[in-house]
């Protein structure tokens, strides 16, 4: 098996965000919701750390916190040795 595992993803975050979360908070539950698909959709292990590369980051707050993208491409390399996924923007 691989030590390291790559994935593309297409996640439409926009209904989720602006549905349910008030303005001033909407780009800090984007990462947090991007973290919980990785680990389902990706099939993440638990005890494994998801790390958000600074790249991604700067683009979910680019246009402030209450109007993140509503789309987004992510990458997901999964490094079984270090027990870590790291998320970076396609």
């Amino acid at each position: 098996m691989p030590e390291t595992q790559e994935l593309l993803f297409n996640i439409n975050l926009g209904i989720l965000i602006r549905a349910k979360y008030p303005p001033k908070k909407r780009a800090a539950r984007a990462v947090k919701l991007m973290k919980a698909f990785v680990r389902k959709h990706a099939k993440v292990p638990e005890d494994y750390r998801i790390k958000v590369r600074p790249e991604l980051n700067e683009l979910l707050w680019s246009q402030g916190a209450g109007n993140p993208p509503g789309k987004l491409k992510i990458r997901v390399v999964i490094n079984e040795e270090d027990e870590e996924a790291v998320i970076w923007p396609a």
